[in-house]
Parts: structure tokens; C-alpha cells; sequence
């Protein structure tokens, strides 16, 4: 019996990569609760934090860029990467001394035309990682950018 096409689709994307978002983008919020640990309000902040960030996840297959975020309620974000336009990378001090670093993606996609990747470990590595997927992703769809 033959698969449907939609289940075989899921099927066919092999994970290159994923990763958490790091920690480190909420040292502030972290060093605000211990200088003020006797209020309640900056601990359930801080906790609330540290369970978003643990829960936002990066995830790149051969043909998608996929962000899922959320502690109760889930969401997913996925990105074609025929769609990616330009890629930037930088980092805060705080991320420089961790290893981590940020990647904005670019893209023609109509629901996040700019992507954030924060506090991802090896930024540069990672970058490149992106890049040469998403040119072997135009290539296998014969996709071509213009700009006008």
C-alpha cells in the first residue's frame, strides 16, 4: 500500500542540526533575581525565563529551518530555505564569552520576513551550515533570487 504523499514529505528531511537557545540571554534577568531574591516578582520572572529559553529550539533539515518556542502551549515557526535572502551574524559580549553568537536571517517568507537565531553555540559554523543548505535547496528547486 502506497504512502500518502503528505506523510512521505515529513519523511524525506534529514536533521543537519538543532539546538537550544542558550542561557546566556538572560544572565540580566538571572543577576536581577539574586540582587533581589527577597521579592517574589524577579524569581518567578527569572524562573519563567529560564523555561522559555530551555523550551525555544532550533532545528534545520535539508529542507526547513524550524523554531519552537513555547513552555505550555507550543508554536512553531518554519522557514523554506529556498526563502532565505541574506544572512548577518553578531553576538553581545555576554554571548562572546560564552561561544554563542546570533544569526538574522533574511527571507521572502510572509510570516517572518526577519529570523532571529539567538544565543546559538558556534554562530559561525552554524552560519556556514545554513548557507550551503540553502544553496543546495534553491539548486534542487531551481530557484533564483532577483532583486529589484
Amino acid at each position: 500500500m502506497p504512502i500518502p504523499s503528505a506523510i512521505n514529505a515529513t519523511h524525506e528531511a534529514r536533521l543537519l542540526w538543532s539546538a537550544s537557545e542558550g542561557q546566556v540571554v538572560n544572565a540580566g534577568v538571572f543577576l536581577f533575581a539574586l540582587l533581589f531574591c527577597w521579592l517574589l516578582l524577579p524569581v518567578a520572572w527569572a524562573i519563567y525565563r529560564y523555561l522559555a529559553t530551555a523550551n525555544h529550539r532550533y532545528t534545520l533539515t535539508d529542507q526547513r529551518l524550524l523554531v519552537e518556542s513555547g513552555i505550555i502551549i507550543k508554536r512553531v515557526e518554519s522557514l523554506e530555505l529556498y526563502r532565505v535572502k541574506d544572512m548577518s551574524i553578531g553576538s553581545t559580549l555576554t554571548q562572546t564569552i560564552f561561544g554563542r553568537g546570533q544569526i538574522i536571517l533574511q527571507t521572502t517568507d510572509a510570516s517572518s520576513p526577519t529570523l532571529l537565531l539567538n544565543a546559538i553555540p558556534n554562530a559561525m559554523d552554524v552560519s556556514q551550515l545554513i548557507r550551503n543548505t540553502v544553496e543546495a535547496c534553491r539548486a534542487a528547486k531551481g530557484v533564483r533570487a532577483f532583486d529589484f
